[in-house]
């Protein structure tokens, strides 16, 4: 069961001129870090990346999605993890931000990270071994195709 969520906003300033592409020059790699605290001891973190300004909001839109898998076990939650993004990303306080774009595209991969994370190190198996063990309909049941 998850018992508390965390996030942690971790930035790497690279230095002056070092950017990643020709758009952006000046960038700072940065990272939304989330974290799920199981009752058995098991961390799931998960993180997406971003390029400074602006990662303090994708770390406060993870933590608000987040919240709602506290008190959920993690097997629970991945049995039908496609349906469950999909509600999460259609979450009404949230979705005018565009579920599918920006912040919250960047918060819900750091949730999702954290997740499949979770799940892999719940059952003590290495995330390729919990995939490949899965059949193709449950494969599908963790995806939000929409």
């Amino acid at each position: 069961m998850i018992q508390k969520v965390s996030t942690r906003d971790v930035r790497y300033p690279i230095g002056l001129g070092h950017g990643s592409d020709a758009i952006h020059r000046d960038p700072i790699y940065s990272y939304a870090v989330t974290q799920l605290h199981a009752e058995d001891g098991h961390t799931g973190v998960g993180l997406a990346f971003t390029l400074g300004e602006g990662n303090q909001l994708v770390c406060e839109a993870a933590r608000f999605y987040a919240q709602c898998l506290v008190g959920k076990s993690i097997e629970e939650i991945m049995a039908d993890f496609g349906a469950l993004q999909h509600a999460m990303a259609d979450e009404h306080q949230f979705r005018w931000l565009g579920p599918h774009k920006g912040i919250v595209q960047l918060a819900l991969a750091s949730v999702t990270n954290a997740c499949w994370n979770l799940w892999a190190k719940s059952r003590g198996i290495t995330l390729w071994k919990l995939l490949l063990d899965r059949s193709p309909e449950q494969i599908v049941a963790t995806l939000d195709l929409s």
